[in-house]
């Protein structure tokens, strides 16, 4: 039987006490896919920021086969889910998705489709391409010294290499990488420097498709001013 997505229901690990919150001040944040890199980011970001103002939900993965496994599909859940937040009294002032370019598993046109749906809902959307690591590489070092066509096509280099190009060069720049355990202590100090090189890149969503670029950087500098 085919699974889809569904959402990690967060609620009791970050209690949010509304009488004391306006809508203004919360910022709940969706992440697609498996998406175990960018929970524990933003988990560094929240613990960082010592706030119950971030809210982070991840919308996890069964089967990647399914078709509505795909972004199209994240829509309904995030609609489904912001009616659960209602129920505890939580009203966002602005709702993120985070999701990755995902060559992969995703064609140009659902993007171009999530795209369309976040606008119309009124939903923001961080899109990385190639990957979320073009983001935390940016915290790290200035990409303009690499070859720009090998960031974005993000390739094994040979048929041995268990990591593509971004996750060996963060491997071999922070003495060692693991998306399953991030150390956000070592990202931390690079955040200004990151959302500085972003902004050089593309910024916008539907220029991100097909370049190099992340958006994140426009909700991360939300999140820390």
């Amino acid at each position: 039987m085919p699974s889809r997505l569904r959402i990690k229901n967060v609620f009791g690990e970050r209690p949010v006490k509304s009488s004391s919150k306006t809508a203004k001040d919360i910022y709940v944040i969706s992440i697609a896919g498996e998406g175990k890199t960018e929970e524990q980011y933003f988990d560094g970001i929240h613990d960082m920021e010592n706030s119950e103002l971030i809210l982070i939900d991840r919308l996890e993965k069964f089967d990647v086969s399914d078709t509505k496994s795909h972004p199209t599909h994240v829509i309904e859940l995030l609609d489904e889910r912001k009616k659960h937040w209602q129920e505890y009294g939580i009203e966002s002032n602005e709702l993120w998705m985070v999701v990755d370019r995902d060559r992969q598993n995703v064609t140009e046109e659902q993007l171009i489709t999530i795209i369309e749906k976040c606008k119309e809902e009124g939903y923001n959307l961080a899109l990385s391409n190639p990957t979320f690591e073009l983001w935390l590489l940016l915290h790290v070092t200035d990409i303009h010294f690499y070859d720009q066509d090998i960031l974005l096509a993000n390739p094994k280099l040979s048929v041995k290499d268990k990591k593509r190009f971004i996750d060996k060069e963060l491997s071999k720049l922070l003495g060692g990488y693991n998306k399953s355990n991030l150390h956000f202590e070592k990202f931390e100090s690079g955040i200004k420097d990151a959302i500085s090189r972003a902004k050089e890149l593309s910024l916008d969503n539907e220029a991100i498709i097909s370049k190099l670029g992340t958006s994140v950087c426009l909700l991360v500098e939300k999140l820390i001013k």
